[in-house]
């Protein structure tokens, strides 16, 4: 059996047009971490039970945001025959993030520019990570926006 494709004309009315979006219209609300002592594998697993691509790695004492992991990272350690690390030895620093009432193509181009498929949503109010966006996320947008 064959599924039919969704015509052009067949937008959602909630999803507003790429050069109409911020960010809070494409982003995954939520944010799944693990600490930095845990496992490649924990983490792994965390990915694939979850579906999500990046992980949050945050401090166990104040909670605060130390970096991202992600699957490709994961998959780079297991190919390399370090699936026994923590995640403390592969953690990203350098994350990127971006706040959740920036326009959608402002994100898009700090993305790119950065060279990551994900960021750290910051919400506008509290200052607090909030969710993630990822490139995905934004062709939903594409896909989908009509408004």
């Amino acid at each position: 059996m064959s599924e039919r494709l969704a015509q052009p004309d067949e937008g959602s009315y909630l999803a507003p047009r790429l050069e109409h979006a911020l960010v809070a219209d494409a982003m995954r609300h939520g944010i799944l971490s693990c600490f930095p002592d845990a496992s490649l594998r924990a983490a792994a697993r965390t990915m694939t039970l979850h579906h999500i691509h990046t992980v949050v790695v945050s401090d166990p004492e104040g909670g605060g945001m130390i970096g991202v992991v992600t699957d490709s990272q994961l998959v780079d350690a297991m190919l390399a025959g370090d699936g026994e690390r923590t995640l403390d030895e592969i953690v990203d620093r350098d994350v990127v993030s971006i706040s959740s009432e920036q326009r959608l193509e402002e994100a898009i181009a700090t993305m790119r520019r950065r060279g990551v498929d994900h960021a750290v949503v910051i919400d506008a109010h509290s200052g607090r990570p909030t969710g993630m966006l990822s490139t995905l996320d934004v062709l939903g947008v594409f896909a989908w926006g009509e408004a």
